[in-house]
This record gives structure tokens, C-alpha cells and sequence, in this order.
């Protein structure tokens, strides 16, 4: 009988391991980031702070290696709820695919 509980509550387990997968799955993007247009927004709203590729810092620290302390999913996080004093560009002039390509692209320095 002990056995019996044992495997229901792995299997318990198990399942809302799936079910936070799939929910973490279901809030990203079906589609790939672009990176071209992250660049693109960045550099339109971001390189006054971060310069113009975002790796000189300046007002805003500089990004490169940034891959090494957020991973793509923190840095929309991040961009989407941002402290002091970058400013909160989500929802508004930014939308999520955005966010997400501007993230992508921060990746790439």
C-alpha cells in the first residue's frame, strides 16, 4: 500500500513539472525572435543609454556579455518591468514580439 502512495505522489509530481513547462512554453512567442529587428529597436530606443551597439554603457550599463547574467527569458523579464532609471517601454511603444527580439538581440553582444 505504501508503494501505491509512493508512485501517485511522483507521479503527481511529474505532472505539474509538465504543467509548468507548458505554461512557460505557452507565454513565449510561437515565433522565432528577429534579430535584425531587435537591432533595429535597440538602436532606435536603447544605444542613447547603452551606446550605439551597447557595449559602451554610458547613462546605461554596457551590455556586452549580458548572455553571461540574464538568459533570454530574464532579459524580457527585465525589459518588460525594468528598475530606475531605464524607462518601461512595455506595453506601449514596445510590444512583446518586440521585447522579445530586443532581448534576443541583447544576446547576441
Amino acid at each position: 500500500m505504501l508503494g501505491f502512495f509512493a508512485i501517485v505522489l511522483l507521479g503527481a509530481s511529474a505532472c505539474s513539472k509538465g504543467a509548468t513547462t507548458a505554461v512557460s512554453a505557452a507565454r513565449s512567442s510561437a515565433v522565432p525572435a528577429d534579430i535584425a529587428n531587435g537591432q533595429r529597436i535597440f538602436r532606435a530606443d536603447c544605444a542613447a543609454c547603452h551606446g550605439a551597439i551597447g557595449t559602451e554603457g554610458g547613462v546605461g550599463p554596457s551590455l556586452r556579455g549580458e548572455r553571461a547574467r540574464k538568459n533570454v527569458h530574464a532579459a524580457v523579464a527585465f525589459i518588460e518591468n525594468p528598475e530606475p532609471p531605464m524607462p518601461k517601454l512595455y506595453p506601449g511603444s514596445l510590444d512583446r514580439k518586440d521585447v522579445e527580439d530586443v532581448a534576443a538581440y541583447v544576446q547576441t553582444l
